[in-house]
Formats: structure tokens, sequence, C-alpha cells
């Protein structure tokens, strides 16, 4: 198994992140996946946690994890992410851990409510925006 595949890096971080943290859902996401990792590479890691976490000890099990895949890794609490940035992350990142299936399906939905609910706000900025442009063009 090759140490840097998604299983290699899972089998590295997973029993770190679930003492730290106890994660219900574990996703690498960016070039770690789908064999576009490069040499200068990071590794970008969400978890999903029912209990809070502040950003230091996020950021100190990052470096952790850093020094044992001798790779930079963005280590990211999903929950405390923005919702552009959880729906990005879920559609399109991988899968590696899940202990509780309808809890990460809840999760997801509500970001997709969320998602949903914000380009529905902003889409008058957005018309406001393309309508100035429009205007200055002529």
């Amino acid at each position: 198994m090759d140490r840097l595949s998604p299983e290699g890096i899972a089998t590295i971080i997973l029993p770190i992140l679930e003492k730290a943290f106890h994660p219900y859902a574990v996703i690498l996401f960016g070039s770690s996946i789908n064999n576009r990792l490069r040499p200068d590479s990071d590794i970008d890691i969400a978890f999903l946690s029912e209990a809070f976490f502040d950003d230091f000890p996020v950021f100190q099990v990052g470096l952790e994890l850093a020094v044992l895949l001798n790779r930079d890794v963005d280590l990211v609490n999903l929950s405390t992410a923005s919702t552009v940035f959880q729906t990005q992350v879920l559609s399109t990142g991988t899968l590696i851990f899940c202990c509780d299936k309808q809890r990460l399906l809840e999760f997801h939905t509500l970001a997709l409510k969320k998602y949903t609910r914000l380009n529905e706000e902003r889409q008058c900025i957005f018309d406001a925006a393309r309508e100035r442009m429009r205007h200055d063009e002529s």
C-alpha cells in the first residue's frame, strides 16, 4: 500500500484523530485524492466531531500529522468552516472514515440547505454587479 494513498494516509492519521477529537467522519480533499499529489503538495484533512474544539488543538494535531506524513497538513474542523467550504469538501472530498452515517448525512443536508439559502440571498448582489458591469461596458 502506498503510504500517501488515501488508504495509507488513513492508516497513519486515524488513530491520532480518534484519540484527539473522536470524529464521526474524516474526509481527505484537495490534491491528496485522485492521485494528484505532487512532491510539494500538502495533505488536506477535514473532520467532523460532536465535540467543540478550539483552533489551537486542531493546529497542534495538524503539526503532529505533518511530522508523521512528512508533508504539510491542513487540518480542518469542518463544523466550524464556512458554508461554502463545507459544501466544497463534502462534494469533492473522499470519505476515509465514518462511524455514524446518519449524522454525516444530517450534516451534509444542513450544509447544502445553508449553501442554497446563501446563494438565494446573494443572488440580488450578483444581479446588481452584473447589471453594473453591463452598464459600464456601454
